[in-house]
């Protein structure tokens, strides 16, 4: 009896061992498998640097494609403007006059004014269309963004000619084709009560230069009832560091009889940008 009792307690002592070990085996692979906080803490800051350097690519991505889409917008303002110009400049008759003025000695690019006169097709948006009223061309203060990021003035290349508003016959108030000119302080008259349209923002830099065959000599006023032989334009947007020049011939119109008239016209336009504020005409 002593033997079975015996060997009952063995085989009791033997299987609780066994459990007691199964146990502490499954206590080792569960503590086997899980992360320890330093892992945890190492994954998650890698995971912050990734995500990091995913938000700046993808945010560097986003703003490059923007400034090509602002760039290419403001190129296309512009050729439309040069355009304008070229067509105005090709298409002036003989009695046509052009008149530069330079409005102080200060020489700032702000305070040149190109008046064009007797050009039915220059500019022709508006209220008329085709208008024989002098149109002048010019630099306003940017009023709702006076400076640029570096500090400098931004302006508005705009336009004004008497007649590109309209007054309404019934109610004799002013009726403009761009919507909202009380409102707009781009529209406000200046001192001269001229209302100015603008056609370019952002611009840092306007200037015109007229060039005299007779003297080789490049002139910033021009009062002369002769044409000039070459218009120069410089002209410098915001962000940009360096200006683009144009330079335009001007047509050549000969009458050769009271009744019979011929003209011949030449007109090249080129676009160079450069620094430099000098220089000889092109050949």
């Amino acid at each position: 009896m002593k033997s079975s009792v015996q060997d009952s307690r063995f085989l009791v002592r033997l299987r609780k061992a066994k459990a007691k070990a199964t146990k502490s085996g499954e206590r080792r692979t569960l503590n086997s498998k899980a992360f320890s906080l330093l892992e945890v803490v190492i994954a998650l800051t890698i995971l912050a640097m990734i995500t990091g350097t995913l938000f700046a690519i993808i945010k560097g991505s986003v703003r490059g494609a923007s400034d090509i889409e602002r760039t290419q917008r403001e190129n296309d303002q512009i050729n439309r403007f040069l355009e304008l110009c070229r067509i105005t400049f090709q298409t002036m008759p003989s009695s046509a006059t052009l008149t530069l003025k330079q409005l102080d000695a200060s020489g700032m690019s702000s305070s040149q004014e190109l008046a064009i006169a007797g050009v039915p097709t220059c500019f022709g948006f508006g209220a008329q269309p085709t208008s024989y009223e002098e149109t002048v061309i010019g630099l306003r203060p940017d009023v709702i963004e006076p400076t640029s990021e570096d500090g400098s003035p931004r302006y508005l290349l705009s336009v004004t000619r008497k007649d590109i508003i309209a007054a309404s016959v019934d109610t004799r108030q002013v009726v403009v084709f761009t919507n909202g000119l009380d409102e707009n302080p781009e529209y406000a008259p200046d001192e001269q009560q001229r209302t100015w349209v603008p056609l370019l923002r952002g611009v840092k830099m306007m200037k015109w230069r007229f060039f005299k065959d007779s003297s080789d000599e490049w002139l910033e006023d021009w009062s002369e009832s002769k044409w000039p032989d070459l218009i120069e334009l410089q002209l410098q947007m915001e962000g940009r560091s360096l200006p683009s020049r144009i330079v335009w011939a001007v047509p050549e119109t000969q009458l050769r009889s009271p009744t019979r008239s011929s003209s011949s016209s030449k007109t090249t336009t080129t676009t160079t940008t450069t620094s430099s504020q000098g220089g000889t005409a092109p050949r």
